[in-house]
């Protein structure tokens, strides 16, 4: 089965776009009655998500005017993606939503590496030590940043696996 890329370039316009409402819905809703949406960048949780709800925002509207300047003389030599070769970013996709799922239940320290791993070893990567130790050192130093500079409290999980840093 194949998709024109014109159609395909549509559906990620829509994803992402999806994405960007997920992201204000929740700073409007949950993160406003837990009291984390206010506030000055430093000290306001909803800072971050925003701003990169509104880059992506930026993004889609750079590229959706750029493909309407994009000369398509002859429709019949439009590129045509194999639906196959749409199997990588589905399960890049599956991975991530399997690890926002279980992040709330096991933690971040439990779902972090695994998933760094995993999304390493279907980029291309071979499962060795070495992959392991380069997830292990991403993890722990994006724990240690978002818990000692952005003072970010990251989900212990049904263990409570918290770093006293």
């Amino acid at each position: 089965m194949t998709i024109r890329k014109k159609y395909l370039n549509w559906l990620v316009i829509l994803f992402l776009s999806v994405v960007i409402a997920v992201v204000f819905q929740q700073i409007f809703t949950s993160m406003t009655e837990q009291g984390i949406a206010s506030g000055g960048p430093y000290d306001n949780a909803a800072a971050y998500p925003r701003l990169i709800a509104i880059l992506i925002g930026v993004l889609i509207a750079l590229q959706f005017v750029l493909s309407q300047f994009r000369s398509t003389e002859n429709d019949s030599d439009e590129l045509v993606v194999n639906i196959a070769d749409l199997r990588r970013p589905a399960i890049l996709l599956s991975i991530f939503a399997v690890y926002l799922t279980l992040l709330g239940i096991l933690g971040y320290h439990l779902t972090t590496t695994p998933m760094i791993v995993s999304v390493m070893v279907l980029c291309g990567m071979r499962f060795s030590l070495t992959t392991v130790g380069a997830a292990l050192v991403i993890s722990f130093v994006l724990a240690y940043a978002f818990e000692v500079y952005l003072k970010v409290v990251l989900p212990g999980g049904i263990f409570s696996l918290n770093i006293p840093w």
